[in-house]
């Protein structure tokens, strides 16, 4: 089995300002006033804020993030009687992130998440939408302090979210990439 810990030096945080759609999709996917003025007014980090939060919130919160740096997104899109939490696309790159809202993670849990989620991604080339793309299958976690690549299915935590999907080019020789015809 193949385990890489990548350190990635976090040069940003999630983005400094939100458009006034994404403030309001916040507020929709977590209703707690007192949480979100905590972090909208940077007094908490996204991580601290994801702690705090349902695991359902935090696939809508893992959606937001991708959608506040240009990606459309799916989410729990069903195939073949399988689920991914969240597809996020833009032009031939497809990331099939499956959220772990997990309080405590063991290798050999993450190892389970990595296979299911290699398959699922592989599904999605039998779909018309996806078959000409470039399909990243990851999972994002909670609780990890650095990004970790299990048998090259990136493992990233969302508040490393962000500097790993601008800078994916970079990580594509080290992860899957299941490729279209």
């Amino acid at each position: 089995m193949n385990i890489t810990i990548v350190m990635v030096k976090t040069l940003t945080s999630w983005l400094e300002s939100f458009d006034e759609e994404t403030v309001k999709a916040i507020k929709q996917a977590i209703p707690d006033d007192k949480l979100l003025d905590l972090f909208f007014s940077k007094k908490i980090s996204i991580e601290s804020l994801a702690s705090k939060i349902s695991w359902k919130s935090f696939e809508k919160l893992t959606e937001l993030m991708f959608n506040q740096i240009g990606y459309s997104t799916l989410t729990n899109f069903r195939i073949k009687r399988k689920e991914i939490d969240v597809i996020a696309y833009k032009q031939d790159l497809v990331f099939a992130a499956d959220c772990k809202h997990w309080k405590r993670m063991s290798t050999s849990s993450l190892r389970k998440s990595v296979e299911a989620q290699k398959m699922r991604a592989s599904l999605l080339l039998s779909t018309l939408t996806f078959s000409k793309k470039q399909i990243i299958p990851l999972i994002v976690t909670l609780y990890e302090s650095e990004l970790k690549i299990i048998d090259y299915i990136p493992i990233v935590p969302i508040f490393k979210l962000k500097d790993f999907v601008i800078d994916i080019y970079g990580y594509m020789e080290l992860i899957t990439v299941i490729k279209g015809p």
